[in-house]
Parts: C-alpha cells; structure tokens; sequence
C-alpha cells in the first residue's frame, strides 16, 4: 500500500541523493527506491487479490462459480464463468466490499446451458 510513510521516504531519498552524490550515484539511489515502491505496490496488489478471492469463497452463492481475480492499484477484474447474472452481480458487489478496492471492471460470462 502506497502511503505517507512511503512517499515521503521515497522523496527524502531522491533529495538526499541529489545533493550528495554524483549524478550516476543519486540514480542509482533513485532507482533503489522506486524498485522499493514498486514492491510495495505488489504486494498490496496481491493482498488486496487474496481479500477478494476469500470474500468470493465466503460466500456460499458464488462458491461454485469459477471467477479469477487480478488487481491493480485498486483496480480489480473479475473473469470467469457464473450461472446467473445474480451471480454476475453478486460477485461485483463482494468485490466492491472489500476494503481498498476503487473500481470493479466486470468481465464474468454467463454458461451456456
């Protein structure tokens, strides 16, 4: 999760590393600390994954139903197949519960019977 911590650690590095070092030096340390951000922003991504595919499992309506789950930023997509646009809905709706998520792009489809 991108927060306060993060971005002014990663500010206070830049401006360190502008001011003392090389210019090679102050991108190398630039660089570390984008490398540490991004890490950051994955292993929300993949926890914010998990949240979703628990709250999915939770639920006895959907617990049939294949849906694979992929965030991003708050961004989640759900895919797969449901039987019913209940199902459909159902699924977003638990999605959109989930603490952290922003926006729920749907992309489920229904089986054919």
């Amino acid at each position: 999760m991108i927060t306060r911590k993060n971005i002014a650690s990663f500010l206070t590095t830049s401006a360190i590393a502008f001011c003392v070092g090389a210019p090679a030096q102050a991108d190398s340390l630039v660089a570390v600390a984008q490398a540490t951000a991004a890490v950051a922003r994955d292993e929300h991504d993949h926890n914010l994954q998990r949240e979703i595919k628990s709250a999915i499992g939770a639920d006895p309506e959907l617990r049939a139903a294949h849906i694979a789950v992929s965030a991003h930023a708050g961004r989640v997509t759900l895919a797969g197949v449901v039987v019913n646009e209940e199902q459909r809905a159902r699924a977003q709706r638990t999605a959109l519960n989930v603490r952290g998520v922003r926006l729920v792009e749907n992309a489920l489809e229904l089986a054919e019977r």
